[in-house]
């Protein structure tokens, strides 16, 4: 019986009464971080920390237990808080995925100690770590396993990438069943696969393929259909159609039934193509019939957009500054003009269009129309036949007279339409294996540019001991594997778009700060200038010459001494304005600390002490 009154006693006490509450506040943090680690309530403004329907579909769908070896060197972090920051963003993210999937994927967080066997592993798993300073390495990478030997990395998670940190780490775990290649069916009338020659070129052995051409061999099996084309390979995943030639009705209906029957497809059409023809004096343009208005999209035809904002400067002849010219047909299109929270453009800084034309959603469309390269405000629309011969570039810039109207060079067109050969659809609708449809969901990327394919736009070529260097000059290639890339993937990829970044800037603590530095700099800014004005005084009073001897007169002498007690005085004011700056500084951020830290805890301990002061009162009572 001693015991429960000792209890009782000490609960009577407030010494007592809060050192319950600390053990309590501590043994319910060490339960919950040990039981409760898959429940989260996130209350960032993006849902930073909650997984998309996509990637929790996906999760579920697994049907092979994935093994994830997180590979974060916290301690070697800890002095970069950015980094460190995003490192527990990535381990955070990785634990909701791993709570996500019942079971099915696993999760170990190795801290990779320099000189260690943890490290060997990194290594041998083909990491990549950052040197530091001191000699030893930081990592901050994944390896992914499964059962069936299927191996997979993310060498190094950087945080230019953390937008879109979800939709790599699905792409991983969805890429396990898939190690073999997409198919990549191109149709395209563009000497994409010899360069400028064409064929004759290859013939001569004067072949140079376009760098685009190159790099989808890479990561596709990639495969072109002639111009007369009679079928779609069945095999295709993704079919690329570049300024196509021109097409019969039952070629166009080919790729109309390909689309609706779920197909994706990479469209890129032109109202004029200089890499067709560079000396063309007609436009070479492309189209795709009636099957653009069936998926609720136009092209005005025969007209390109010309942009005084996105204008790239230009050699056009001659020499001086008078030879580079604004020409407003060729854009050079920076991030802003991009969709930044799309994966495909989210991470690309530029892109470079040639006489692109614009996409414009018809009225009552039933698909989705998500622009994702736009021109500026300060563009208007030309007819084509301005791009060809010899355009006059300061003619083209004076002519120009700004819209207002942002235009959409590329975009995603999704959801339900319907066939544009309704009569060819019905007539095949009978009992064969592979019946027309009339409607069906669409997937495609629509863009009115096919010169972004074209090297002289976006590469700079260069020979160095029989190699062919390719130095990159704009995103046009990362673009376009990207879109390949992305438009294959899983539905759970296609469903997810860049995250919001998880970097918060501190605006009311970079107010408080402003305001600091702008009260004491001003004092500053003012004793500085006194500090000078009275070393000027001191330099000229020393350099004067001694009245009627080698020495200075006792009143110069005098003068000089009081400027230097000045120069003290103000020196020490100075400092103590600096050392005032940095106290405040730091004073807010003990405080911010403090807010951070301990004022959750110090409430939950004074709402205990509240309720068991109301307990004892009732119980008064």
């Amino acid at each position: 019986m001693a015991k429960p009154s000792l209890f009782k006693g000490l609960l009577n006490r407030p010494a007592g009464q809060i050192t319950m509450a600390v053990i309590l506040f501590l043994a319910l943090t060490v339960l919950a971080d040990r039981f409760l680690r898959g429940w989260q309530l996130d209350l960032t403004a993006d849902n930073l920390y909650t997984l998309s329907d996509g990637t929790e579909t996906l999760l579920a769908s697994l049907d092979e237990p994935v093994v994830l070896e997180y590979y974060f060197s916290r301690n070697l972090a800890a002095p970069y808080g950015q980094l460190l920051g995003y490192g527990k963003r990535v381990e955070d993210t990785l634990r909701a995925v791993v709570a996500a999937s019942d079971g099915m994927v696993k999760l170990s967080v190795i801290d990779p100690e320099p000189f260690s066997e943890a490290e060997d592993d990194a290594v041998a798993a083909g990491l990549k770590g950052v040197p530091m300073a001191d000699g030893s390495t930081l990592y901050m990478g994944l390896k992914a396993s499964n059962s069936l030997d299927g191996e997979a990395v993310i060498p190094f998670f950087t945080t230019e990438r953390e937008k879109f940190l979800e939709y790599d780490l699905v792409k991983l775990i969805a890429g396990f069943n898939t190690a073999t290649k997409k198919n990549l069916t191109l149709l395209t009338s563009l000497p994409m696969q010899f360069g400028p020659g064409g064929a004759e070129a290859m013939m001569s052995g004067r072949a140079q393929p376009y760098v685009l051409y190159e790099q989808l061999s890479e990561f596709f099996n990639l495969q072109e259909i002639a111009e007369d084309f009679s079928e779609i390979p069945a095999e295709t995943d993704v079919l690329m159609v570049v300024h196509p030639p021109a097409l019969n009705d039952d070629q166009l209906f080919l790729i109309d039934q390909y689309v609706l029957k779920g197909g994706r497809a990479l469209i890129f059409l032109d109202p004029h193509a200089e890499a067709a023809n560079p000396r063309a004096y007609a436009p070479s343009a492309s189209t795709l019939g009636p099957l653009l208005g069936a998926w609720g999209v136009a092209m005005p035809e025969g007209k390109v957009v010309g942009d005084a904002a996105l204008a790239q400067r230009v050699q056009m002849g001659g020499l001086g500054p008078d030879s580079v010219k604004d020409y407003v047909f060729w854009l050079g299109i920076n991030h802003e003009f991009m969709t930044d929270d799309d994966i495909v453009t989210g991470s690309i800084d530029n892109l470079n269009f040639a006489t692109s034309g614009v996409l414009e959603q018809l009225d009552g469309a039933t698909t989705q129309f998500q622009p994702l390269v736009t021109t500026s405000a300060a563009s208007m629309l030309f007819d084509a036949s301005r791009a060809v011969g010899m355009p006059e570039p300061d003619r083209l810039l004076k002519d120009l007279k700004p819209t207002g109207i942002s235009y959409t060079l590329s975009a995603r067109v999704s959801g339900p339409a319907k066939t544009a050969f309704s009569d060819k659809a019905a007539a095949d609708a009978g009992p064969v294996n592979n019946p027309s449809v009339s409607e069906g969901d669409i997937n495609i990327v629509l863009t009115a540019d096919t010169d972004i394919f074209d090297d002289r736009f976006w590469v700079q070529l260069q020979e160095l001991l029989g190699q062919r260097i390719v130095v990159p000059i704009a995103g046009n290639g990362s673009f376009i594997l990207n879109l390949a890339e992305h438009i294959v993937g899983s539905e759970a990829l296609l469903g997810l778009r860049g995250r919001g970044i998880a970097k918060r800037p501190f605006t009311v603590v970079d107010s408080l700060r402003r305001e600091a530095e702008t009260k004491y700099l001003a004092e500053e800014e003012a004793l500085q200038k006194q500090l000078q004005n009275t070393e000027m005084r001191i330099s000229e009073l020393e350099a004067q010459e001694p009245e009627g001897g080698a020495i200075l007169s006792t009143e110069q002498e005098a003068e000089i001494e009081g400027f230097r007690g000045q120069l003290l005085e103000t020196r020490k004011a100075l400092r103590e304005v600096n050392r005032s700056l940095r106290a405040e500084i730091v004073g807010l951020g003990k405080w911010l600390a403090f807010i951070n830290i301990a004022l959750v805890p110090v409430l939950i301990i004074l709402i205990v002490l509240i309720r068991l002061w109301l307990l004892r009162r009732r119980t008064a009572e």
